[in-house]
């Protein structure tokens, strides 16, 4: 089950969707016409209520940690995907250890909508595999 957030630009808050199986989550999803909120931003020549838009998906792993995949509006054609795991480090100065971080991220922006369907894919499936080798840090500048 996946507990879900859909943040609009023209709302302040966001609607949760609690305890949604996998069909829910995908036709959630699917409702999100990223090209079309993005032209609506613009047509309005104003502030939206949150400058923010997003489809964010939480589910438990394995383990019973939480894991997040949000996938957000950029710009008109691209999107940006976070995605959110605990997840061992090394860290230390002088000596190094390995230490968990519960909220590791990963941000890429500037994203293909396809991509973005085939990373919810993969989160629904628990492919941790699939995430972990194709999302990595990537920042783009805004096009406008």
């Amino acid at each position: 089950m996946y507990d879900i957030k859909i943040q609009s630009p023209f709302d302040r808050y966001p609607v949760a969707h609690p305890d949604c199986n996998s069909e829910k989550a995908m036709h959630l999803y699917q409702q999100m016409d990223w090209e079309r909120i993005y032209r609506e931003i613009e047509e309005t020549r104003s502030s939206p209520e949150s400058p923010f838009y997003y489809f964010e998906i939480n589910r438990k792993n394995n383990l019973g940690e939480l894991e997040t995949l949000c996938i957000s509006g950029f710009d008109a054609y691209t999107i940006g995907i976070g995605y959110m795991r605990p997840k061992m480090e090394r860290k230390g100065f002088f000596v190094k250890k390995d230490v968990l971080n519960p909220k590791f991220s990963t941000q890429m922006d500037g994203m293909e909508i396809p991509f973005a369907l085939s990373c919810l894919e993969a989160f629904m499936k628990g492919d941790t595999n699939y995430l972990e080798e194709n999302l990595h840090n990537r920042r783009v500048p805004l096009r406008l």
